[in-house]
């Protein structure tokens, strides 16, 4: 039984087409991990600044395309610091934004912190608390929403 809360309106793969149209990003793989409690977005060149008294972050997302060397400039609102536990078992501080997901035809806001996924086959992770309320998993198959519909 699910509780008070409204029911998942959706059905995910191990992996999803996500679109973070805040950022500019409308096309990016993202591997759904349900032992990771949040999700995780490779970032590099990160920087914090301030406009208006307010906390900011701009930083590089890898995306593979449009742009010749597949890198995306993007700025957001930073909401905090978040420790994290790595796949390693390492603690490190990370850099937090909050910023809307599109997945399918579905839209939702989430956090995401600032990571090195250098390493990583998919440069995001798709944590479970963003799935909380959104989405059930079904691990066999992958891509079911297929590409992100931001009409």
């Amino acid at each position: 039984m699910i509780g008070t809360h409204e029911s998942p309106t959706m059905i995910i793969g191990a992996c999803e087409w996500v679109a973070l149209p805040e950022l500019g990003i409308h096309r990016l793989r993202a591997r759904v991990d349900t032992g990771a409690k949040s999700c995780a977005l490779h970032a590099e060149a990160i920087e914090t600044f301030s406009v208006d008294g307010q906390d900011r972050v701009r930083f590089n997302v890898y995306t593979g395309h449009p742009e010749p060397d597949g890198w995306h400039p993007c700025e957001a609102r930073l909401v905090g610091t978040r420790r994290v536990r790595s796949s390693s078992g390492k603690g490190q501080q990370r850099f937090t934004i909050r910023t809307s997901i599109v997945i399918g035809h579905a839209r939702w806001q989430v956090d995401i912190t600032l990571a090195d996924r250098e390493k990583m086959r998919y440069r995001m992770l798709l944590g479970r608390t963003a799935m909380e309320h959104h989405a059930l998993v079904y691990p066999a198959r992958a891509f079911l929403q297929g590409k992100p519909r931001l009409d």
